[in-house]
């Protein structure tokens, strides 16, 4: 299949009618189509890849979002980093290609007396304000980011590490939410470290890995954590982490 976009014009109209719209938001049926009564609303790309079959979440705990990001990743693997940061790209998948998914994953209904809809709408159908935040909240482009920033063609299994940034939900925010998690290196070397402690969880639990994060971005003031090698960073990880024992 062929990757469309929504045009700049209609992703303006559907975010600024988000509240009037609430109840198409809970719908089963994609509507978009109807919304724009068949005027122009998308475009299509150069881009083609294989048809995506996502896994539906089955409960409130079982997700298969390690399983979705292979499939996510896998058929955009060659996405550039502008393309995987336009959100015209990842509207138009999470309302139309991924509207079941997403009515599974993240249903309005759940947000209608915990939080703000128009909020969470924001944040899992659009991009939400905080760009570095918005890519790995958004329901589709966070799987294909979770797969971006772990997936190593050198490990008998490329999604090895991908596990391991999905093993704790901690884990996939604290890394991602960062300024540097957008360099692969830097976040491979995390996990890479993870995977060699991860029979020692009490070194990586919540508060440490926090305090990890906090370490990295204060080394990325005082060093250039773009010039390190991958044995280099996961040396400074590795010392980091057992100064937790």
């Amino acid at each position: 299949m062929e990757l469309n976009y929504i045009s700049d014009s209609s992703l303006d109209e559907l975010k600024v009618n988000i509240f009037s719209n609430l109840e198409k938001y809970k719908s089963d049926e994609v509507w978009l189509d109807q919304y724009f009564r068949g005027t122009a609303w998308s475009f299509t790309s150069k881009i083609r890849i294989e048809n995506i079959d996502l896994h539906m979440p089955q409960s409130s705990t079982l997700h298969f979002d390690f399983e979705n990001t292979k499939k996510i990743y896998t058929s955009l693997k060659r996405l550039s980093i502008i393309q995987a940061t336009d959100e015209r790209l990842w509207t138009y998948l999470t309302h139309t290609t991924f509207w079941n998914y997403m009515r599974k994953r993240w249903p309005v209904e759940s947000y209608l007396e915990k939080e703000k809809p128009v909020d969470a709408i924001k944040e899992r159908y659009f991009f939400m304000a905080n760009r570095d935040r918005a890519l790995i909240r958004n329901g589709i482009a966070r799987l294909w980011w979770y797969g971006y920033v772990s997936y190593d063609e050198n490990r008998e299994d490329p999604f090895e590490l991908t596990k391991v940034l999905l093993s704790k939900l901690d884990i996939a925010q604290s890394l991602l939410e960062r300024s540097f998690s957008r360099n692969p290196d830097i976040t491979k070397a995390v996990l890479s470290v993870l995977k060699q402690k991860e029979q020692d969880s009490s070194l990586i639990d919540r508060e440490n890995f926090r305090n990890l994060m906090m370490y990295i971005n204060q080394l990325g003031g005082v060093t250039i954590l773009d010039t390190l090698d991958r044995e280099d960073l996961e040396g400074l990880v590795r010392e980091k982490i057992e100064m937790f024992a």
